[in-house]
């Protein structure tokens, strides 16, 4: 962790038990020890301050052109960076290879080639597909912390494991940081923390139920390549679906996504999705877009910032 970065609520910055470590590390030990044994936090200790910074060369008397930056206490990003080490360990193994975002090893450019290869089986096969970018509302905010807890015993995780992300996420609350102002705390009830080391990869375990069952549904078919079936792209909650056979593969996915929305919180903007269509018949299209609000381009999609 670097030492000078912005310290949580409290005040108290990585150089402070950097350079007191002699002394505060014995009762930092004991404390992490707690947590993992089923103890709880103190309502200060999940305070987190909220910095909004303005968007550059934006109308700064708009709420929307600021953008929020949540600082927490920096023992718990001691606690939660440890627990995060210790997880890449075992990411790998826990998420699919075509989920890239966060993955010790994984790069974007890796999903970026792929989709762009698909993309030219697609056009050169004279295969009727449709790849379809996935907008997700605020996807790392919604995630539904029961669910959560639940997936994370249902994959294994150790009862200690699970215990210290249970108290992490008991009582969180936040506060706006305005000039001039007493900033009055406010309860934080689903997602995960920004800021916090292990927030990232909570998010790939929270999602890999979602895309698990796009990759293994029947109905959905994507591209085919030697013995392996191509689907999807994944880059955190940037998904991009490569489909074919539109018409039964879209409502298919359209299910998945209902379901898992109702069971986790995740939820997708349809209106705010795009998709880029390959030799699909105009009534074929014309279906499509009767039945959801899709933007369809004939030309291209943007993904991870590449159009």
């Amino acid at each position: 962790m670097k030492p000078h970065k912005a310290p949580g609520p409290d005040g108290f910055t990585y150089h402070y038990y950097k350079s007191h470590s002699g002394i505060l590390g014995p009762h930092l030990l004991s404390m992490f020890n707690n947590l993992l044994e089923g103890g709880r936090l103190p309502a200060d200790s999940l305070l987190a301050s909220i910095a909004l910074i303005p968007k550059p060369g934006k109308d700064k008397h708009m709420v929307g052109n600021y953008r929020p930056i949540s600082l927490i206490n920096t023992d718990l990003k001691l606690f939660t960076k440890i627990l995060s080490k210790r997880l890449d360990l075992i990411m790998g193994t826990l998420i699919h290879p075509d989920q890239v975002g966060f993955i010790p090893g994984r790069q974007a450019y890796e999903n970026t080639r792929r989709s762009a290869d698909l993309l030219w089986l697609a056009s050169s096969s004279n295969t009727p597909s449709l790849f379809l970018s996935l907008d997700a509302e605020k996807a790392f905010d919604r995630a539904e912390w029961p669910f959560l807890f639940t997936l994370l015993s249902h994959l294994g995780f150790p009862p200690p494991f699970v215990r210290a992300i249970q108290a992490l996420y008991s009582i969180p609350t936040a506060q706006i940081i305005i000039s001039g102002t007493d900033p009055l705390p406010f309860p934080i009830r689903n997602g995960t923390r920004q800021g916090c080391p292990l927030s990232p990869a909570l998010f790939a375990l929270f999602l890999e139920p979602l895309l698990q069952h796009l990759r293994k549904d029947p109905h959905i078919t994507g591209f085919r390549m030697g013995d392996q079936e191509y689907k999807l792209s994944a880059y955190a909650d940037d998904i991009l679906l490569s489909l074919t056979r539109p018409l039964s593969s879209l409502p298919a996915v359209m299910r998945r996504l209902d379901e898992f929305s109702r069971l986790s919180g995740y939820k997708v903007n349809i209106t705010k999705s795009e998709a880029v269509a390959t030799h699909m018949s105009q009534g074929d299209l014309d279906i499509i877009r009767g039945a959801y609000p899709i933007r369809v381009s004939p030309t291209s999609i943007d993904y991870l910032g590449i159009a």
